[in-house]
């Protein structure tokens, strides 16, 4: 039995319970039509009243929102008074902003030519990624997501940045920051942290910094995958004692997300995933939705079976037309249903596609 599998079975004893289960799953009505929101602790009740009633005209049922407890508090009793379910998004390997984790240095992953997440931020500078591998993290991390799923209102749990830094960036990103990702390079390739390198070493007796290709290693390229695995799913299982779901933000289809940022999300306990389906990150065109949803549903298929809701970004929709098409195509590749990215980049086209399909 590889690692993979004692983990699967050994999560799920645990709990007693698998993805699709009766708890949150047959028996429980899902949103169909979801939207991220970010907080803007700054906006009046009256401009969120005017806000969320614009939501309801176009029927949108669940939200994603980002934010602290008094925005969860705030926002619970103007959302139930539409009718709109509320689940708390939060970053959960990206941690630009932890005052905790910059506290421990040691959290952060190191790059495969030895520089820390702490002080070197790939692409960007909120790129500032911890470690999965190390307990601190994982503790860390799984506080934060039980002190959301115990806020009054909560239905669940959303993670978002549930991976390692991108190894390769998406391709219309690439000249935006000057760089080639023909194949994976040191500086991009992450963690090569003590933690990582003494648990690789003691389950598989190869020393990481003696392999002369390490990118060239499946068990390496393994390694990482269940690393985030590991943390999603013991996540699961203490936002469900808490009695809540937990869902993630993940990457177009399993294939594609285990290359760029090692993130095998079909291997994920979640209750409902969210790939993000930005067909204009990867210069595809809209059709490409309809193929990228297939790929994770047959995925899931062939392991745990929680829906998909496709993540559709405004920007790469600008017409009325644009929407219409990219959420029938997404129907027809399997999706339970769509999530919109985000109240922000919401104009005149898309509202008016939602108001009509």
């Amino acid at each position: 039995m590889d690692k993979r599998e004692f983990l699967k079975i050994s999560g799920l004893a645990a709990t007693g319970m698998m993805v699709g289960l009766p708890l949150f799953g047959k028996s429980t009505k899902l949103p169909k039509r979801w939207m991220w929101l970010h907080a803007h602790d700054d906006w009046t009740d009256a401009k969120w009243e005017e806000k969320l009633d614009q939501l309801k005209e176009i029927d949108i049922q669940g939200v994603l929102l980002g934010g602290n407890k008094a925005t969860f508090e705030r926002m619970y009793p103007l959302l139930k008074a539409r009718d709109i379910e509320m689940h708390a998004w939060m970053w959960t390997l990206n941690r630009n902003g932890d005052e905790e984790a910059k506290k421990h240095p040691e959290w952060y992953t190191i790059s495969g030519d030895g520089r820390s997440c702490s002080e070197y931020h790939p692409y960007v500078d909120y790129y500032q990624w911890v470690c999965p591998s190390q307990e601190p993290v994982q503790e860390h991390i799984i506080k934060q997501a039980v002190e959301l799923a115990k806020i009054d209102g909560v239905k669940g749990v959303h993670l978002d940045y549930v991976r390692f830094s991108d190894v390769i960036l998406a391709s219309s990103l690439q000249p935006l920051y000057g760089i080639v990702q023909d194949k994976e390079y040191p500086e991009w390739d992450f963690c090569y942290c003590q933690t990582c390198r003494d648990k690789f070493l003691h389950e598989t007796g190869t020393d990481i910094y003696e392999v002369k290709d390490p990118t060239a290693s499946e068990e390496w390229r393994q390694f990482r995958y269940d690393a985030v695995t590991h943390l999603v799913d013991r996540i699961y299982d203490a936002v469900h004692k808490e009695g809540k779901m937990l869902s993630a933000a993940v990457f177009p289809y399993p294939e594609l997300a285990r290359k760029i940022c090692r993130q095998s999300w079909d291997d994920f306990k979640l209750d409902m995933v969210f790939p993000m389906v930005y067909n204009s990150f990867y210069e595809e065109p809209t059709e490409w939705i309809k193929f990228a949803v297939e790929q994770g549903v047959k995925d899931l298929k062939q392991k745990y079976k929680e829906p998909l809701f496709t993540g559709l970004y405004t920007p790469a929709l600008p017409n009325e037309e644009d929407v219409v098409e990219a959420i029938k195509l997404s129907k027809k590749g399997g999706a339970k249903g769509f999530a919109i990215f985000d109240l922000g980049g919401m104009k005149a086209p898309h509202w008016n596609a939602l108001k009509k399909i």
